[in-house]
Parts: C-alpha cells; structure tokens; sequence
C-alpha cells in the first residue's frame, strides 16, 4: 500500500494538472523549473517530503497555438526532456510514479511505414520505463495498439463522456455521425451508439445515421484528398458530427463539413479529444463551413493567444475539460480499484 496522492504538474499541463488537483482536494506539489543560460533545465521539488507517496506526474506531450515549426519542435522535445526529469528526481523517494500523459508524445510516429526512420511512440514508452515510471495514464492514443510497445502497464482513457454530454445539449434527434476518415470509423460509431442511447433514455426519438469520408494522403504533407462520403447519401436538415482523435492543421475537418454542408446538412460540429491546432489552423477554422469545433484540455488552447495570432476573435472553438476523467481514474488507480466503467463500454 502507498501512501497519499501526490500531484506534479509539468509547465505544459498546468492548468489540467490544477484542475484536477481541485477535483480531488488536494494541492499540487510545489516544484521549481530553473533554466540555464546554456538552455540546461533543473527540475527542483521544494515541498515537503514525497517518500513513499503515490505521485502522479502530469505533463502532455504537445501544446497549441505554434506558428513556427522549429519552435514547436523545441518546446515539445524540452516538454518531454521535462517529464523525464520530474520523474527521475522523485524515484528514489517515492513508493510509485505514474507518468500522466493526456496527449501522448509522439503518439503519430507508431510504425516503420519507410527504411531508417524511428518508432518514436516506442522510444518515449521505453524512456518513461528508463527513469523507473512504474505505471502510464494516458488519453486516446492515436493507435490503440502502441499500448504495446510499453514494458510497464499502461491505462488509456476516452473522452467520449463529455462529448455525449454536449451532443445530447444539443436538442436535436436527426443526427449523422460522418468519420473524418476510415481510421476513426469505429469511435465514430461508438459515439453515435452512446448518443443514441443516451437519447432515448432521456425519453427523445433520435434518428441517427453514420457514414465515414473518403480520404487519401498520397505523401507526408498536412493536405489529404478527400474523394466522397460513404455510408450516407443524404444529410439533408441533418445535424453533423464528426469525431477524431487529433487534429493539427484542421483541414481534414474543414473539407469534411464543406462535403456535408453540400449535401445538405443544416449544421457541422466537430468533436475532437487533442487540438493540436498548429500555423493557421484556427484561423482556418474560423473561416469554415464548419459550426463549432470542440476540443479537452489534453492540450491546452489559450484562446487569448488564438486571437493574437489570428487578429480577432474566437468563436468557432470551445474547449471541455476531462480533468473530471483524470481524477476519478487517479484516485481509482491510488485506490487499486478497476477503470473500466470510465470507458463507456469500450
């Protein structure tokens, strides 16, 4: 048995990480990151005593609003370098870690699809194992399957509850749940399943269609071809939704909600769990067919920082928060009790 809850929070996930600590009761663990003018970081825990408390180090692997890559690259590695750090600095005191990852580092790069390139979703697993992790707590990795790459256990979590919620706020039963891609049929489907029952509890009768979109990327680049929606030949009044994972640039969003409104849809929600939402994403967002784009706070959107960079406001992106999901599977993990009913019977 551990000792109590303890909560550090990483400089790219402050706001979640206090959120959370609100939730449970708790506050978070004082720590002073010290930066070098050679660019070293020192990661100094100046509270009281962690020895034998069961920490929870909160830190995601990515933030928004980057319009130059070269910066992007830098604060994401020096995020990672972070993480890495508050956990070696706390294993010898501590009676177990849980690196807390809400976006996944490098959650894309999870297979060998050309000669001489790394695995890097692996690399991070195997690092987070090295500075002696005991555990990983995450949120909708791009590919499920990359829970395997990792020697320690590994809990992913989903944010299909919140997206529920807000669907069902909506008011409307004629619905069509249209996956961005082939990639994301499967959770698409399975919000639409939850909606639906979640509809007619509430005593309403939802008429809900789904369809995925035709997508084609025929090299690295952020542009995909978009060729036709299957699945649905009539979205006609309809209220759209569409589900993804991540998005980065926007623009596999923006064509789908362009393809819908053409085929008649009366309005386009998208409901996405990580909003990368770098160069000009939002600005192309706020130009967009599309109605509303709803992303957590695995990674942090800082509106204020949106409207500098776009020079106005932003109207089309509001965030839901999953802190609520992160304490209760914390304090379950802390309390040896199963996650499973958190996943909405997935």
């Amino acid at each position: 048995m551990f000792g109590n809850i303890a909560i550090c929070c990483g400089r790219a996930s402050q706001t979640l990480g206090f959120r959370i600590c609100e939730i449970l009761g708790i506050e978070p663990e004082p720590v002073d990151f010290i930066q070098f003018s050679n660019g070293n970081l020192m990661v100094n825990f100046v509270g009281e005593t962690v020895r034998e408390k069961d920490v929870f180090v909160i830190q995601s692997g990515e933030r928004s609003i980057f319009q130059d890559r070269d910066l992007a690259f830098g604060t994401v590695s020096g995020d990672i370098l972070e993480l890495l750090q508050m956990i070696y600095a706390l294993k010898d005191s501590v009676g177990r870690i849980t690196a807390v990852t809400p976006y996944f580092p490098y959650a894309r790069s999870d297979k060998k699809d050309k000669p001489r390139i790394a695995i890097t979703a692996k690399m991070i697993f195997d690092m987070l194992e090295s500075v002696r992790a005991n555990r990983v707590l995450t949120m909708t990795l791009h590919c499920p399957q990359s829970q395997g790459f990792s020697g320690i256990p590994v809990d992913q979590l989903h944010a299909d509850e919140v997206f529920v919620d807000k669907i069902v706020s909506f008011g409307s039963d004629n619905l069509a749940f249209v996956a961005p891609d082939s990639g994301s049929i499967m959770n698409n489907d399975f919000l639409a399943m939850h909606v639906g029952r979640s509809l007619r509890e509430a005593g309403r009768s939802p008429d809900i269609q789904t369809g995925y979109v035709k997508k084609v990327r025929v090299d690295d680049s952020e542009t995909p071809h978009i060729k036709t929606v299957e699945g649905i030949d009539d979205l006609s009044g309809r209220t759209v939704i569409m589900n993804d994972d991540e998005t980065l640039s926007g623009k596999s969003l923006i064509m789908c909600a362009e393809i819908a409104m053409e085929r008649g849809a009366k309005e386009v929600y998208a409901f996405v769990t990580h909003g990368i939402l770098s160069c000009n994403a939002v600005r192309r967002i706020e130009d967009s067919p599309m109605t509303k784009l709803y992303v957590t706070d695995t990674v942090e959107f800082d509106t204020e920082a949106a409207e500098k960079v776009i020079g106005g406001p932003v109207t089309k992106i509001e965030t839901l928060s999953v802190a609520r999901i992160f304490a209760e599977a914390i304090k379950r993990t802390h309390e040896g009790k199963s996650l499973s009913s958190l996943f909405l019977g997935k």
